[in-house]
């Protein structure tokens, strides 16, 4: 393989040569993202920015160093499992947070500046690889491929640029201390391991992808290697796995989970069908897609199980021909691209007997694809261009940048994401309930109602149901209002929020009896919802059960001044109610005591 002393002295990083790379790969990423400067939050960005309370205050260190991500919803009350721990993304939206607010904009600009350092050091690397010509042509083609549309467009995909950054920082660290020995470089490499770690788990292939690296250089670690570099990556390893199930309890959540009964043998048809279906979402980035409904091979009688054995069959021959007409220096360099492109998409498609929802997606082949384009890269470091040549580089760089372009479109706002998301996954449950809730938003009550329909006709899901309970009550459709309800509460026992819209639907029937135990339980699920607990005294009044007013209301006093003095407003009316005016006029004075601040 060629080593970094073979192109440092002609390709240095501060060379005209490679300013002017530097200078084209930057234009490319920017004519092909500063649309999205003007797109909104979508999808997941809503929630983990516009309602993370978590990323409004600095104070919040310690809980984002401590949390799964989506925590903070339980601050709610709502059990949201979770299996990602993802500090380094909640800690660039603090920092986001302070400089930006709420502006979308700034977000996607940090976007934008992230897939352009990724894509610059993927070149730098390159030059120490495989030399300037090729290693442009890989930066590019990572600068303006459209399947990196979903990591690079939608901000809630930071976790998979930010790891690709950390990535390639620490390998250009290792080959600048195999050209430079110093302890400056080794550190370097170990610390953005280390950051790389807490950006997303797929950072521990960087150990796998480092030993293959040296292994095709034909020099293995030696003791002196594995105690300089290998032992402190360990260790990096050890220390985030200790944090994360420190702040999970385990390395999964059974809620990410959708098909959980696979056999062995079923999980490996699985597992070739995806890695032929990544393949195939490089080289033909044609039907892309925000939510790829995945649906398992269950046998070899499916065709689609032997489709994908064509597609690897395929690729092996094609690498394995072009490896034959390359010289030794190119054939390593392609194997040690290819093994990359497996090893690094390997916690994808490696699984037993558990697959989740959403196993393939675009946005996990944005770090793998810098192996494979690096493997096709290989062979055109010492190829004379011609001139059809370059107008036929040209003309491809062209069509992907176009495809990158319209395809980005897609996050202006949520009405547009779900509906292009929703039309090419008309299975997916999950997509059509967002839809439904964003039509929600603008009024369109029709049409969230036969969304919130079609996400149950997909899968039934407790959301869709409780969505659906909501907008059968606002018509006056009680009797499917509830038992919307009810569905929704049976899929899932722990969701506050169908407890209460029950209650909610009972209480303006004036079944207040009946509403009484479904607001008593969505408060000992979510004990900090005043508006539940306010109208849970309500209905205790209306019942004369005044016991559990009174507990209603020393609950609601405690969430803080404001709800506490209408807590003791309340106190004082059902003292009275009762003919106890001392008591009603001490709850009076505790009420009046209590000086809200202007």
């Amino acid at each position: 393989m060629a080593t970094s002393k073979e192109y440092s002295n002609k390709t240095s990083p501060r060379s005209a040569k490679t300013l002017l790379g530097v200078l084209l790969i930057t234009v490319a990423v920017a004519a092909c993202y500063a649309n999205t400067l003007d797109n909104d939050f979508v999808h997941d960005d809503g929630v983990e920015i516009l309602d993370n309370p978590l990323i409004k205050d600095p104070s919040n260190l310690k809980r984002i160093l401590t949390s799964p991500a989506w925590a903070f919803l339980q601050d709610t009350g709502d059990p949201v499992g979770s299996n990602y721990y993802r500090p380094v993304q909640y800690l660039s939206y603090l920092a986001l947070y302070q400089i930006c607010g709420t502006a979308p904009w700034g977000y996607h600009l940090y976007k934008l500046i992230l897939h352009l350092g990724v894509c610059v050091l993927f070149f730098w690397i390159g030059l120490r690889v495989v030399g300037f010509q090729a290693a442009l042509i890989g930066a590019l083609i990572m600068a303006v491929h459209p399947a990196n549309t979903e990591a690079v467009s939608w901000i809630s995909g930071i976790t998979d640029v930010t790891c690709a950054l950390f990535f390639l920082v620490s390998f250009y660290c290792f080959l600048m201390s195999e050209e430079k020995p110093s302890i400056g470089w080794l550190i370097g490499m170990h610390v953005a391991f280390f950051v790389g770690m807490f950006s997303k788990e797929t950072m521990a292939t960087y150990i796998p992808v480092l030993l293959i690296y040296q292994w095709l250089q034909g020099k293995l670690p030696s003791r002196r290697q594995v105690v300089r570099v290998y032992l402190p990556l360990v260790s990096c390893l050890i220390i985030y796995l200790s944090m994360r199930l420190a702040a999970i309890g385990s390395f999964t959540s059974q809620e990410q989970i959708r098909y959980d009964d696979l056999g062995a043998f079923q999980g490996i048809l699985n597992q070739l069908v995806l890695l032929s279906r990544y393949f195939q979402l490089f080289f033909f980035p044609l039907n892309l897609n925000a939510h790829h409904v995945f649906d398992p091979v269950l046998s070899l009688a499916d065709i689609r199980f032997w489709f994908a054995l064509l597609v690897l069959a395929g690729i092996l021959a094609s690498w394995a021909y072009a490896a034959k007409h390359s010289n030794s220096r190119q054939s390593a360099i392609m194997a040690f691209g290819l093994l990359m492109f497996v090893v690094v998409l390997s916690p994808v498609l490696i699984f037993y007997k558990r697959i989740g929802d959403n196993v393939f997606a675009e946005r996990y082949l944005y770090l793998p694809m810098m192996g494979l384009v690096l493997s096709l890269a290989a062979p055109l470091a010492r190829v004379d261009f011609q001139p059809y040549v370059k107008a036929a580089f040209l003309v491809l760089f062209t069509l992907l940048s176009w495809k990158t372009i319209r395809r980005n479109s897609i996050w202006e706002h949520e009405l547009v994401f779900y509906e292009t998301t929703a039309k090419a996954s008309p299975g997916a449950g999950l997509i059509w309930n967002n839809l439904g809730v964003a039509y929600s938003r603008v009024g369109r009550t029709e049409d969230a109602m036969k969304a919130f329909e079609t996400s149950i006709v997909s899968r039934p899901n407790a959301e869709a149901f409780g969505n659906l309970g909501r907008i059968y009550a606002s018509r006056q459709r009680s009797a499917d209002s509830e038992g919307a309800y009810r569905k929704a509460i049976q899929l899932n026992p722990r969701s506050a929020i169908n407890y209460s819209g029950l209650a909610d639907l009972f209480f303006s029937e004036q079944k207040y009896r009946e509403a009484i135990p479904l607001y008593q339980k969505s408060l000992e699920i979510r004990p900090a919802d005043a508006r539940v607990a306010f109208n849970l005294i309500d209905a205790c009044r209306m019942e004369k059960q005044y016991e559990e007013a009174l507990a209603a209301c020393r609950q609601v006093a405690s969430l803080g001044q404001q709800q506490a003095k209408k807590a003791y407003r309340s106190m004082a009316s059902i003292y009275a109610e009762q003919g106890l005016k001392e008591k009603a006029a001490e709850a009076d004075r505790m009420s009046e005591s209590i000086v809200l601040p202007r």
